[in-house]
């Protein structure tokens, strides 16, 4: 038997997949909703006989152990081999790869070590160093024990940014520091390794302890293996519990995850330097559609609050939230009692119910029409976001019974109401109206309202109209506002395209198209940024294979400097 055999042989597909996904059986096999695609009804079907999977859905993957786990954490076979030998416990034999093996292994693997090294640095400076002793008195004062400073590696980055030394010294070259973010770059605070599924260390937060210094927090930039859009803090250790628990927690800082595990309430995650976006909620329905919410109390908090449950109900989760009463945050709450938190989060508010709360709070009894029609006003955009037609029509009746109109009145002016939608900027997605490209959508609402044409031209560039015919029409645009002249400018085939865009403004929801400018525009950005990152991974994967050490630090810092002029 080879090694993949063995491999195979000891691990189960089903025990695989369920520590990543929530499974239910069906008859001899199991399901689980598809973590390759965007679903709410599960399709991902797993056969503990044959040991294989297979989505019957939209993106009709499917495998074994190996490619299911290629797949969910973007390798490379030889690294998928030796992540599941690990497991396994099974000896790989030492091999010689292929130079493209190599290079495409060195780049994920080393960067691992290196954070891993850094991190245990940065807790054996926190926990024996004089250095350390201010930030470690802080913890404790936080009432975190010596334990759970120790199961988070949490660690201290002195004032002397030595780390980087520290690292060459253990064979870890420039270009390798380049690539991991610069550890050298955080200083005087608290440090807070984020971690990937596996648990490998990918990045870092660090916290100040002096209130002068800025920012509070700092974190790691993007690199290949760090993407904070798709990272949630303590993903790896919650994981199984938000199983268990059927739930999320999600509050905003790592010091209130640790708080709150410390507390006995482990199904608890956080958003590691980004505000929360669609790329988080659909990893975290593939273990529950319940999520609660747990963010600060101050105003900040609360927008950040607003933006998150609307979004999370537009994806379809069960939405409810931790009322923290008198507490800023949950850290708070538990130093004040853990019974408390435990107590908050098994008694969770709807957030609907919540929206309706702050809509009538200061409303008197007796509502005149024009109070009515503010709350209407306030509400109806929520209640359109719902897409499950039973909770919202459950939402429209107490809306009528409290305005004290008919269910018929407010299904009336609900279906007036243009639902606004979320900005997904996530890579390569292109806007849903009419299968439009985000060029072809940009480009139809400037042909409606050349108005906006002063306000996005800045944002726009010839590379961004990869249609020729699409970059012509711009470019006559930008020189002719008036559409009949325009017409005589461009080519018959350009004329065709013309057309069909004109056509598409001219329906009955192009008002809705043109609200959405902004939100284009941001996608727009974030697939530039893409093809950005998919140019110097190209680029850099070449330089590996030619083994050009000059060329990987320049385009390492090019890659850098690019990313940060983007964010």
């Amino acid at each position: 038997m080879n090694e993949v055999e063995e491999i195979k042989h000891r691990i189960d597909i089903v025990d695989l997949i369920s520590s990543y996904l929530t499974l239910k059986k069906a008859g001899a096999n199991y399901k689980a909703i598809c973590p390759f695609h965007n679903e709410k009804t599960p399709s991902l079907m797993i056969s503990p006989e044959k040991q294989i999977w297979h989505c019957f859905g939209g993106c009709s993957e499917g495998g074994d152990i190996f490619t299911f786990v290629m797949k969910m954490e973007s390798l490379e076979f030889p690294e998928a081999l030796k992540l599941l030998a690990d497991r396994a416990g099974v000896q790989l034999e030492s091999r010689q790869s292929s130079d493209f093996q190599k290079s495409s292994q060195i780049s994920k693997n080393r960067l691992y070590e290196l954070n891993n090294l850094a991190a245990r640095v940065f807790n054996k400076i926190l926990i024996s160093h004089p250095s350390g002793q201010p930030a470690l008195e802080y913890l404790k004062k936080r009432k975190l024990t010596p334990a759970l400073i120790k199961e988070y590696m949490l660690g201290y980055a002195p004032s002397s940014r030595a780390i980087n030394g520290y690292l060459k010294k253990h064979g870890f070259s420039d270009l390798e520091l380049q690539g991991a973010g610069n550890p050298d770059k955080f200083y005087k605070r608290i440090m807070f390794p984020i971690k990937d599924a596996m648990g490998n260390v990918i990045a870092f937060t660090g916290r100040v302890l002096d209130s002068e210094q800025e920012p509070k927090y700092l974190n790691t930039p993007e690199t290949i293996i760090f993407h904070k859009s798709r990272v949630l803090y303590n993903l790896e250790k919650a994981r199984g519990e938000i199983k268990t628990q059927k739930a999320t927690v999600v509050v905003e800082g790592q010091m209130d995850v640790i708080a709150s595990w410390q507390a006995g309430v482990k199904n608890v995650v956080a958003t590691s330097g980004t505000a929360l976006t669609s790329d988080h909620l659909q990893i975290l329905y593939r273990y529950s559609p319940n999520i609660i919410f747990a963010f600060d109390s101050d105003s900040a908090g609360l927008t950040s609050a607003k933006k998150a449950y609307e979004m999370a109900i537009v994806e379809g989760f069960n939405v409810k939230m931790v009322d923290l009463g008198k507490f800023k945050d949950p850290g708070e709450m538990v130093a004040q009692d853990p019974k408390i938190w435990q107590s908050a989060v098994q008694k969770p508010i709807p957030v609907i119910d919540w929206y309706f709360e702050l809509a009538f709070a200061k409303q008197k009894a007796d509502l005149t029409s024009q109070e009515k029609k503010e709350i209407a006003k306030e509400i109806l955009p929520l209640l359109k976001k719902i897409p499950d037609t039973i909770e919202q029509a459950h939402y429209v009746n107490l809306l009528a019974e409290k305005l004290d109109v008919s269910e018929e009145v407010i299904f009336s002016a609900l279906k007036k109401v243009e639902e606004k939608k979320n900005s997904k900027v996530t890579a390569k997605k292109q806007p849903k109206k009419q299968n439009l490209t985000t060029a072809e959508f940009i480009l139809a609402i400037l042909l409606k309202w050349p108005e906006k044409i002063k306000q996005v031209s800045n944002d726009l560039s010839d590379a961004d109209f990869k249609d020729e015919n699409l970059l012509a029409i711009y470019k006559a645009l930008l020189t002719e506002y008036n559409i009949t002249k325009l017409r005589k400018d461009i080519n018959r085939e350009q004329l065709l395209k013309l057309d069909d865009l004109l056509l598409v403004v001219s329906s009955e929801n192009a008002e809705m198209l043109k609200e959405d400018l902004d939100s284009v525009l941001k996608i727009l950005k974030e697939n530039r940024r893409e093809d950005l990152k998919s140019y110097y991974a190209k680029e850099i994967k070449k330089a590996e294979m030619d083994k050009n050490t000059e060329q990987l630090k320049k385009l390492m810092k090019e890659f850098q400097d690019a990313i940060s002029t983007k964010n």
